[in-house]
């Protein structure tokens, strides 16, 4: 049953995989022909047989007058018929006649062609580019340019003229506008909306044919996925009457800058994932910022360390200065430094300079234009709401200068993927997690990803004030990589996200947001334009680790005010308007199965209203594969999480009844995410989102129940690097299965027993100070007694200033004294288990001060975080895989104002068994051995 239901989940994935390439290209026309569906606009020809004559006298500078404008059949270049005018015009320069055409890409493969005869020379075709988010400075209509291409020279013979290389004559345009009108303009989504035809050849009386229009090579707008209006032919005007000030801001791109640190993907393909720019850790060449510049990307670098020149077509690529990353107060003169070098450079290269702190940020925020704040990591220890205070708190420092942007990592960090690739190599798994096969040599590219987490950390940080996002990958982005694959469709529905929120993000006034009926959910509103977006987040308890299912339990919205306007929900790629209650206590509406992000809009607005609209319409399509891509992946985990940790074959009734739910709640959700896909191919994309919303949340509830499971009975998730990502909780079980075969033995640490100073020192044992200008630091060897050994008490107390002491800031900031464990000798592939218990001997006054206990392998990010109450002990532990083969340390780190004992330190190592044939064991069976009771009790083998 089990193997007949992993065939269908594999099959499930490939069917999800074949389709993404063509939806992640970004092209509708693409996707419109994989689904049987002719693009209506493939080809556009115009041969002037008959009918009304299509081009418009628009503008000259020379009273030019059309004495004569017709259908004529006087010798025409093919057919019967051509279009014929006769300029009548004084001296000037240019007499301008267009051709409305339906609004397309400016592209290279775009090459109108226009058969043309004249008495004389000098007639030139063009197109037309609206920039639709700019302004012209002085008309204040909006800003536009004409490409020009080809100029008519045989008087008298019919020519061809033709207008190429459009990618870049817009280049060069813009350029130009730059130049003449401030490098501020928003030059974003330009478009061609008209063929140009300069007609003037000199003054006096002349004609003019027209035959054989080619426009084969446009791509509309529309094949984009921009909604046009169905009369865009009769709106069309050389003209624009002057947007007000509320069309122009909706109609502009109001969105938070999203960076992404460059690892060698691909430009272009970066771009259609929706990003701004790139971080990278050199200054660019002249080609890479032309290639940049084509991929129409911005470029954040490290400054020049000596004068250099860059090319004016290219420098304006550059968006800022990259001063230095995870900075702390060590590298303040080192940002200094940088900072000289950016003052030094000519004027049309200052740029704003930006860094990456840890700590200090008020510091750094007098140094950098913009601060960028690092995420906490879903794997540090804290909860969420402390996760979310302490950066809130941070983007209230750095966005009194700057914008406020947050980093954010996309998969995971290089200690965690060291203990993955060592865990899947030492249980001998030749594929990855997610089920699919592949070479070893992809193994060790793969990277467990959590794609809704990923998309959750994005909106805590959007929540705690970000007003802008870097994502950095320790590993590149690939587009058709097993794992790489859901999180590129995670950040292509970020982006989405981002759009959508934009305005209010940017250009709004936070506001009191409603009351919630559940308390796992967290909410946030902006308003702006007499509108409001409120988004309300998943905090549940363990969400940071794993998203639980969140659509069982209604979930009400209360606001004091009684609200007349209309609230949208924005869900599964459309508006849903909510029935309001209103009452004297305000108004409220419900959300009867809620997803782990809920957005809503209040607003009549036409143009905010608009706004969502048509985005939601362009978005659609691509939204819905993502979610089932995402579904999809995840329901590969749910698979192989309930295949190791309910066998086929295991003993109890429980585990079998266990195991038939979750296998049925499996095959449901399959049928679920292939429903979802055939009602994409249908042009169903609102069906297509509403399925995937529905199998995720019946994925999530298997993923979110095996992680509290396998977390329930350890000290914290940390303690485990297997328990802190979905993605790899397989592992876990696999991993409790492997040792059961194998027996622990003592990992004997030199002065462990923390009974003589001067054998601890003999032995090894090191410790370093830092911030003893306002910290007062002590550590000392605790006596045994009767009852208990010997204790290592580590402790940090702000320094006494009068009239009270200074406050010891908590987390990487007040990292004060590190004690450093002698080295005990490991090998590769051993798993190292370490069990302590730690004396509070001073509660701890913020929820990021304590002791940090980490090892060597795992490193600080996957440390247990000890804190408590006065008199309290708690129990320490870790499960580490040895990477190499090398020594094996403890470290304890006092972060902010901590006093605490450590007790009872002890390491012990075994060899998990590889050889899996013959040994049908169950975590959940009648006789659980060793590993499984250690891990439950934390009690000696």
């Amino acid at each position: 049953m089990m193997e007949k239901y992993n065939v269908t989940t594999r099959r499930g994935l490939r069917v999800c995989r074949s389709l993404t390439p063509i939806l992640r290209a970004g092209w509708a026309v693409a996707l419109m022909a994989a689904w049987g569906q002719t693009p209506l606009h493939a080809q556009r020809q115009d041969s002037f047989e008959g009918g009304a004559p299509r081009w418009q006298l628009v503008e000259s500078d020379c009273q030019a007058q059309l004495t004569e404008h017709e259908i004529s059949l006087l010798l025409p270049h093919a057919g019967r018929t051509c279009e014929m005018f006769e300029v009548a015009c004084g001296q000037g320069r240019f007499v301008l006649l267009a051709y409305p055409i339906e609004p397309c890409v400016v592209l290279n493969e775009f090459q109108p062609r226009l058969w043309t005869r004249c008495s004389s020379g000098r007639i030139q075709l063009g197109v037309r580019v609206i920039f639709p988010f700019a302004e012209h400075p002085v008309t204040l209509g909006r800003l536009n340019t004409i490409l020009w291409g080809d100029v008519y020279t045989d008087s008298g013979q019919w020519q061809m003229l033709q207008a190429t290389q459009l990618e870049r004559r817009l280049q060069e345009a813009v350029v130009a506008l730059r130049q003449e009108f401030g490098g501020t303009l928003n030059l974003d989504g330009a478009f061609i909306d008209s063929l140009v035809l300069n007609a003037y050849t000199g003054p006096g009386r002349y004609r003019v044919q027209i035959d054989d229009l080619d426009l084969r090579g446009m791509v509309p707008l529309t094949a984009m996925g921009t909604v046009l209006d169905s009369d865009w032919r009769e709106r069309w005007r050389w003209r624009y009457a002057t947007p007000s000030r509320e069309a122009r801001f909706w109609a502009s791109a109001n969105r938070p800058p999203v960076w992404f640190q460059h690892g060698g993907e691909s430009l272009a393909w970066l771009k259609s994932l929706g990003f701004s720019g790139v971080v990278v850790n050199q200054l660019p060449s002249q080609e890479q910022l032309a290639r940049l510049r084509d991929a129409n990307l911005s470029v954040i670098s490290p400054p020049p360390a000596h004068a250099v020149a860059i090319a004016e077509d290219v420098a304006p690529v550059i968006k800022g200065w990259l001063v230095g990353a995870a900075l702390d107060g060590r590298q303040a003169e080192l940002a200094r430094e940088q900072v000289r070098l950016v003052e030094q450079l000519p004027v049309e290269l200052r740029r704003p300079l930006v860094g990456e702190a840890l700590e200090q940020f008020w510091m750094y925020s007098r140094l950098a234009d913009e601060v960028i704040v690092p995420a906490p990591s879903p794997h540090a220890a804290g909860e969420v709401s402390e996760k979310f205070q302490w950066l809130s708190q941070q983007l209230a420092t750095t966005r009194q200068r700057g914008q406020g942007w947050v980093s954010i990592n996309v998969g995971e960090t290089p200690a965690t993927l060291e203990q993955y690739r060592t865990a899947m190599r030492v249980l001998g798994l030749g594929q990855t997690l997610t089920g699919l096969d592949v070479d070893a040599t992809d193994v060790e590219q793969e990277t467990p990803c959590h794609p809704l987490g990923l998309r959750q950390q994005t909106t805590s940080a959007v929540l705690a004030g970000a007003q802008g996002i870097l994502f950095r990958s320790f590993l590149p982005l690939k587009a058709h990589s097993g794992t790489s694959t859901a999180n590129v469709a995670a950040l292509r529905w970020i982006n989405n996200d981002l759009t959508l929120w934009g305005p209010w993000i940017m250009a709004g006034t936070s506001i009191q947001p409603p009351a919630l009926s559940r308390r796992d959910y967290l909410a946030k509103a902006w308003m702006i334009s007499d509108s409001q977006l409120i988004i309300a987040q998943n905090v549940a308890e363990g969400s940071h680790l794993c998203l639980p299912a969140t659509a069982g339990t209604p979930l009400q919205f209360a606001s004091p005010t009684n609200n007349s306007r209309q609230v949208l929900r924005l869900t599964h790629g459309t508006l849903e308007r909510m029935q309001i209650e209103s009452s004297p206590a305000g108004s409220q509406w419900t959300v009867p199965r809620p997803a782990p992000i809920e957005v809503f809009v209040i607003s009549d607005s036409p143009q905010v209203v608009g706004f969502l609209r048509n985005k939601l319409a362009a978005m659609a399509t691509q939204n819905a594969a993502d979610q089932l891509e995402i579904a999809a992946y995840n329901l590969a985990l749910a698979a192989s999480v309930t295949s190791v940790r309910f066998p086929a074959n295991a003993s109890t009734n429980e585990s079998q009844t266990e195991l038939r739910n979750q296998l049925a709640q499996l095959a449901d959700a399959q049928r679920e995410v292939d429903r979802g896909w055939h009602a994409l191919r249908a042009n169903q994309a609102s069906d297509a989102t509403r399925i995937a919303s529905q199998a995720s949340d019946s994925i999530q509830a298997i993923l979110f129940d095996a992680m509290q499971a396998a977390t329930a009975n350890l000290a914290t998730p940390q303690a485990s690097p297997f328990v802190v990502n979905p993605a790899m909780l397989s592992l876990h079980w696999r991993l409790a299965q492997a040792c059961e075969r194998s027996d622990w033995r003592p990992l004997p640490l030199p002065g462990a027993q923390l009974t003589d100073l001067n054998e601890l020192l003999e032995s090894g044992w090191t410790q370093q100070r830092r911030l003893e200008e306002q910290v007062d630091l002590r550590v000392e060897i605790v006596p045994p007694t009767s009852e208990r050994g010997g204790g290592l008490r580590l402790a940090a107390y702000g320094k006494a200033v009068q009239p009270t002491p200074a406050a010891v800031v908590g987390g990487y900031e007040g990292a004060s004294l590190r004690v450093r464990s002698a080295a005990a000798p490991i090998r590769a592939g051993q798993l190292v288990r370490v069990s302590a218990v730690a004396h509070i001997l001073r509660s701890s006054i913020s929820p990021e001060s304590g002791l940090l206990v980490y090892d060597n392998q795992a490193g600080p990010s996957l440390g247990q975080l000890v804190r408590g109450e006065t008199g309290q002990r708690i129990n320490v532990e870790l499960y580490r895989f040895a990477t190499a083969d090398g020594e094996f340390r403890i470290l304890a780190e006092c972060r902010g104002e901590c006093d605490i004992v450590l007790e009872a330190i002890q390491a012990s190592v075994i060899q998990p068994a590889t050889n899996r044939i013959g040994f049908p064991v169950s975590p959940l069976g009648e006789t659980p051995q060793t590993i499984v009771g250690e891990m439950v009790d934390s009690t000696p083998p």
